[in-house]
């Protein structure tokens, strides 16, 4: 049965086709921290500094290094107009990231344009990471527990109702902005009657910031009550009630990929990028359930909702974060560029490396035990992509949830989540599910919004 899905084809938040767009954008960044330079850093980027300080760890270098990797040509710098240098260690890079931790993101057009809205700490590693340097240094453990620290200042700030995060809302609430978010949340409905961003989200658009008390509180927004209803909602936790053979969306999300006899161990770090399970479940002593079995992946956009929901009604039986990495892109989708072909390297790392990055990077764990026997154990996975790895889990083991029921948040902007079934577990997907799926054009679906039919379980 077909779903609900929105009928605007998405456009992709993160990959860019205007390469001045990103420079123009990345340049102020760059650009204020070379002019301004502070003495006194804020003690997180300090830490980072001081493992980067440190001559025998050889990690200094190894950034150095990367940094001198990025091409010298004229598409890589930060500036078109060349006026400006680049990043040129990684003392300047560690300014970068001091100018920029206490500074929420405004609306700006041209970090729309090159699919980095909300994402500076992205913007400013992207090239970098794309390197083999930067391949090495991002996936080092102590140089990502030290970015944790980072991204928990920075997350911590746009949470915090006594500081002036909020400031920049007044940004995201005028004509361009709200057009899209609104028409990211489904212009068309059942009666017709085109919704506006009020209709659909919590918010008092007499306020200046609109009703959100920190920008994280309007990233987080809700929607409204019966916006999104759930698809064949369950009364109770009767197994044979008809209703518990229809898995709703998770999350407001486009599928990237579906794919089934999914192997326990798989070489998830080379071309073409398998998915693995042990590694996706950090090695959970349930993983031997799900050998062989299905793994759907889907993806949010920035402007979207990014709250998950329960996709079937049941039990909680174990939730886990776990800790990985933050900025670390599969070696094919990186440098050296491919002429004529603008997806190498990747002009907004990860996105092209969705599925390497359920492996290795920073994600949350959620257990189901599914009413319906024909579902059994899932696992549903929140994943981090670059600095959008603050995963809010809002159950716990033990809990009873009934299917759309809400089980957390991303926080900071787009990101990715996957559902796991075992093998024996027969899904018949609705249409905006279903192939074809690509890594560099998987923005031909359309939206499927969050507790809309996604699968049918066909009985055991």
């Amino acid at each position: 049965m077909a779903t609900s899905a929105v009928q605007v084809p998405p456009r992709d938040p993160w990959a860019s086709t205007d390469f001045g767009a990103i420079h123009r954008w990345r340049t102020n960044v760059i650009k204020k921290a070379a002019d301004h330079p502070v003495s006194k850093l804020d003690k997180a980027v300090q830490n980072f500094l001081d493992l980067l300080n440190k001559k025998e760890l050889g990690l200094g270098e190894l950034a150095n290094k990367m940094l001198k990797e990025v091409p010298p040509t004229p598409t890589y710098d930060f500036d078109p107009s060349g006026q400006f240098g680049r990043i040129t260690d990684y003392q300047h890079m560690v300014q970068c990231i001091n100018n920029i931790l206490y500074t929420a993101p405004s609306w700006e057009h041209d970090a729309y344009k090159a699919g980095l809205i909300g994402v500076p700490f992205n913007a400013l590693f992207n090239w970098p990471m794309a390197t083999e340097s930067g391949y090495e240094f991002f996936k080092n453990q102590k140089v990502n527990t030290c970015l944790r620290e980072i991204l928990k200042a920075h997350g911590d700030y746009l949470r915090d109702p006594t500081r002036d995060s909020k400031e920049v809302l007044p940004s995201w609430f005028t004509d361009e902005p709200l057009k899209l978010m609104t028409e990211k949340a489904s212009p068309y409905w059942p009666n017709g009657i085109k919704k506006s961003f009020e209709d659909i989200y919590v918010c008092n658009p007499k306020d200046k910031y609109w009703g959100f008390a920190t920008w994280d509180d309007f990233f987080a927004r809700r929607f409204r009550q019966d916006v999104r209803p759930v698809d064949h909602p369950d009364m109770d936790h009767d197994p044979d009630e008809p209703s518990k053979a229809v898995l709703v969306n998770a999350c407001e999300s486009v599928v990237y990929r579906c794919e089934q006899n999914v192997q326990k161990k798989a070489r998830f770090w080379l071309k073409g990028q398998p998915y693995s399970l042990a590694d996706m479940l950090d090695f959970d002593e349930t993983v031997d359930k799900f050998v062989c079995g299905t793994v759907y992946q889907a993806w949010l956009a920035a402007e979207c909702y990014h709250r998950w929901h329960s996709p079937v009604s049941g039990t909680v039986r174990k939730t886990k974060m776990v800790k990985g990495t933050y900025f670390s892109a599969l070696r094919e989708y990186g440098f050296p560029e491919v002429p004529g072909d603008r997806n190498i390297p990747d002009p907004s790392g990860p996105n092209l490396s969705q599925r390497y990055i359920t492996a290795v990077g920073t994600r949350a764990l959620i257990f189901i035990e599914a009413d319906n026997p024909a579902i059994g154990l899932m696992c549903f996975i929140a994943v981090g992509m670059d600095e959008i790895s603050s995963c809010d889990i809002a159950v716990h083991e033990g809990q009873k949830v009934m299917k759309g029921d809400e089980l957390g948040t991303f926080h900071l902007g787009g990101s990715s989540h996957c559902l796991v079934f075992r093998p024996e577990v027969r899904l018949d997907w609705t249409r905006d599910a279903q192939p074809p799926y690509s890594d560099v054009q998987f923005d031909q679906h359309t939206i499927i919004p969050v507790n809309s039919w996604l699968a049918y379980a066909r009985p055991a």
